[in-house]
């Protein structure tokens, strides 16, 4: 019955941007990092399949996967999204059920205390935090109370062990008592609206252990609260995310509010945490586009230049503005909120940010090529984006007033002494004997196995006669062994999987001759530059022996491969 209600489509792109596909949709997979999209969902069979990680199911599996619970915890999420009642019988949840009601009546908690605090509202009131807000992001307030909370959890039934394994008390040698007492209540949430854990900060002239635990503090790491995943305001940032294709970060939680009450419905805030590759996979899986608010000096690049770095590193675009200096978001908004949002509006690519910072503040050229160096060079290393990477080195070349050969042969330079490391793990000489098949190659290939798996059954005598061909072309570029490697591999379960992506790629039949014709060619490119990579590795191998022969064989076999590239 939930699956009748409920259409994947509509499921999965409640957590995920979806891009349409001929009668299919696509998006990047939100279970390992990847550039380009590999994860397709089918709405007329009610399931969804990843060609990267292989990951693959229905409405069920992918709340399993994504929300990290077990069916019962997932069939519950489903079932209150879809109106279907589910009988007490059923609904003894696992563990996870439980913590998250012990979240849900601790924001309730907050959220009547802060109506009762005329400090805490008086407190937001300064800072510009209207009612609505308030509301819109459920924001709370702990009592200055020992054991407020604990207290009223199990009045209400909970256990002090859930409470404590979402993090909201503590436990010692005298009991358990209030993790936040005297602060204003920060809820984060999931990107299904559920709570996961809170922020806390002091409230002056109430909060007694300020200097002891500091003006924030944060929900523990738990089940269902990861640090190096949440960013604050998601949940309410999630449909203008979508919608403007853009996402806007900031810092803390008040930043994020007042953005909001601004009508900067985009921002979220990564509150004081670490940025890590999972907060970067969430940020991919709602847009390629991020614009990073920073302050207008030299500590605020730096400050923002582990996370530039990082998402450049995975082909994302990366944008940031600079505040009036002095400024923080919040600060701003309440000054000038018009100020704040022309202010957006001067946004710059990261690399054209940095080199204005270093042409503006370094007028020595020799101080301005240290400072390219040590700000640009790093940045340019993580660089996915090849052409964007070309583009600066001119840029920069053109600021020194110099060819932009000698820029490209000094960044060339820099990478060799500052990326040794990583550039040896990437030139590893293969073994005697490894016959591992490069992703390209195998990617090609698989879509020809695809396309000829597809066609194998038709009853349409020119479709059957296009496989059979296929599979004899594929054999002759591949060679006898890889053909059979490959055969083997596409098999069983892999049929479907690989079947399940062309009719993704090709929902019209006639353009596959054609297809074919080009897909062919390609793969005798990937064969020969897999040909041509090996005979590489010989050669060099061949050079560390000082073996004169080998060399000069290996040296004829590159020559010849290169050839066979060079021709159109």
């Amino acid at each position: 019955m939930i699956k009748n209600r409920l259409s994947i489509a509509e499921v999965i792109g409640s957590y995920l941007k979806l891009e349409k596909a001929g009668v299919n949709l696509k998006a990047r997979c939100p279970f390992h990092n990847e550039r380009t999209p590999s994860f397709f969902v089918s709405p007329e069979r009610g399931t969804f399949h990843c060609f990267g990680c292989g990951k693959g199911g229905d409405i069920f599996t992918f709340v399993e996967e994504i929300e990290g619970v077990e069916f019962k915890e997932a069939l519950k999420v489903l079932a209150e999204r879809s109106g279907v009642s589910i009988s007490k019988e059923n609904g003894n949840y696992s563990g996870t059920g439980r913590l998250r009601a012990v979240l849900l009546e601790a924001v309730d908690f907050y959220k009547r205390n802060l109506n009762t605090s005329a400090e805490a509202n008086k407190y937001l009131e300064d800072r510009g935090v209207k009612q609505t807000s308030i509301d819109k992001f459920q924001l709370g307030f702990s009592g200055v109370g020992w054991r407020e909370l604990s207290e009223h959890l199990i009045r209400k039934g909970f256990s002090s062990v859930d409470a404590e394994r979402v993090g909201l008390v503590v436990k010692s040698s005298k009991g358990y008592y209030d993790r936040f007492r005297g602060r204003i209540i920060f809820p984060f949430f999931d990107l299904g609206g559920r709570p996961i854990g809170f922020s806390a900060r002091v409230l002056p002239g109430v909060t007694e252990d300020s200097d002891k635990y500091g003006k924030y503090i944060n929900s523990p790491e738990t089940s269902l609260f990861h640090k190096s995943k949440v960013f604050y305001g998601i949940k309410e940032a999630n449909i203008a995310i979508r919608s403007l294709d853009k996402t806007i970060l900031v810092e803390g939680q008040l930043d994020v509010i007042l953005a909001h009450q601004a009508g900067v419905e985009n921002a979220i805030g990564v509150s004081g945490t670490a940025f890590t590759t999972d907060h970067i996979s969430v940020l991919k899986r709602l847009s390629d586009n991020l614009l990073v608010v920073l302050d207008a000096d030299e500590a605020g690049f730096r400050a923002s230049e582990k996370v530039v770095r990082m998402v450049l590193s995975v082909g994302m675009n990366v944008s940031v503005v600079a505040l009036p200096k002095g400024q923080d978001p919040a600060e701003l908004i309440r000054v000038d909120c018009e100020l704040f949002k022309s202010t957006l509006n001067k946004e710059l690519p990261f690399l054209d940010y940095a080199l204005a910072l270093v042409r503006d503040g370094y007028k020595d050229n020799s101080k301005r090529e240290n400072a390219i160096r040590s700000y640009l060079y790093p940045v340019l290393a993580d660089t996915y984006n090849e052409i964007e990477k070309d583009r600066s080195l001119q840029d920069i070349a053109n600021l020194l007033g110099v060819a932009p050969d000698a820029s490209r042969r000094d960044f060339e330079k820099w990478l060799s002494l500052h990326k040794n490391a990583e550039l040896a793990t990437r030139f590893v000489v293969p073994t005697s004997g490894q016959k591992s098949i490069p992703p390209p190659l195998e990617m090609v290939a698989g879509r020809l196995f695809g396309i000829a798996s597809m066609l194998e059954q038709s009853k349409d005598e020119n479709e059957s006669a296009l496989s059979a061909k296929i599979l004899q072309d594929l054999n002759s570029v591949l060679g006898q062994n890889t053909f059979s490697a490959l055969s083997e591999k596409y098999k069983n379960e892999k049929r479907e999987d690989i079947v399940f992506e062309v009719e993704t790629q090709y929902p019209d039949r006639f353009v596959l001759p054609n297809e074919t014709k080009v897909l062919l060619e390609r793969l005798r490119r990937e064969v020969h530059k897999f040909q041509f990579s090996q005979a590489i590795d010989e050669l060099r191998m061949a050079e560390a022996d000082d073996d004169e022969e080998r060399v000069a064989k290996s040296l004829l076999k590159c020559q010849e491969i290169s050839k066979k590239l060079s021709q159109p």
